[in-house]
């Protein structure tokens, strides 16, 4: 596989979705005409991130998986491939695949993420198809809290997860935290989710 394509191909869709929150004001306005005036500010910034998805991802508000209820989802599947002259000289094929669950808390503390880590790990990971084309699937989680504890905020920040599929062979996935606290107006992702960070400032604004 060419790497320089690989590299192209692994970019997800989550970043350039978020980045309409900052780019695309338009979308933003008309998210916020769809708000009920008694919605908390945390399904308001919610629906907010989920509006700017509504371009690159299938998008489903109050989605239940597994047993759980998320107040949004997304999901967003790309192939790419390169052949030379017809399409039956095919050189390689890549398949990228990202799954957004999005919550909307009052109060983050340890116990809740902890135990949506281990849902994501498990359950979020029953969601990836390593077929021989497959790249990467990530995984990612965003959660908007009225409030956040420390203890929580440090898990999410420190937490890594990487799943390889046959030694890497049949591509790997990652899970991706993050995280808005609106009584700090702050922002936390994990080591994955760092490309999420200045977007979802963005629109909490």
């Amino acid at each position: 596989m060419d790497p320089t394509a690989a590299q192209s191909q692994q970019r997800t869709a989550s970043a350039q979705a978020l980045h309409a929150c900052a780019e695309d004001r338009p979308r933003a306005i008309a998210a916020r005409s769809r708000e009920g005036a008694q919605d908390p500010v945390r399904l308001q910034v919610l629906n907010r991130i989920l509006a700017a998805h509504e371009g690159y991802f299938d998008v489903q508000r109050d989605y239940e998986y597994a047993g759980r209820l998320f107040q949004g989802y997304g999901e967003f599947h790309s192939h790419g491939q390169k052949y030379v002259l017809v399409k039956r000289a095919t050189l390689w094929e890549v398949d990228t695949h990202e799954h957004v669950f999005l919550s909307a808390v009052e109060h983050l503390d340890l116990p809740w993420l902890s135990d949506a880590v281990a849902f994501m790990k498990d359950r979020g990971l029953a969601k990836v198809d390593p077929q021989p084309n497959h790249m990467c699937t990530n995984l990612t989680l965003v959660v908007v809290a009225d409030r956040a504890d420390d203890d929580a905020w440090g898990l999410l920040r420190k937490t890594r997860f990487r799943k390889n599929f046959a030694w890497g062979l049949k591509g790997w996935s990652d899970l991706r935290l993050a995280a808005v606290d609106l009584s700090g107006n702050r922002v936390a992702t994990n080591a994955a989710g760092k490309p999420l960070a200045d977007t979802l400032r963005s629109c909490m604004c």
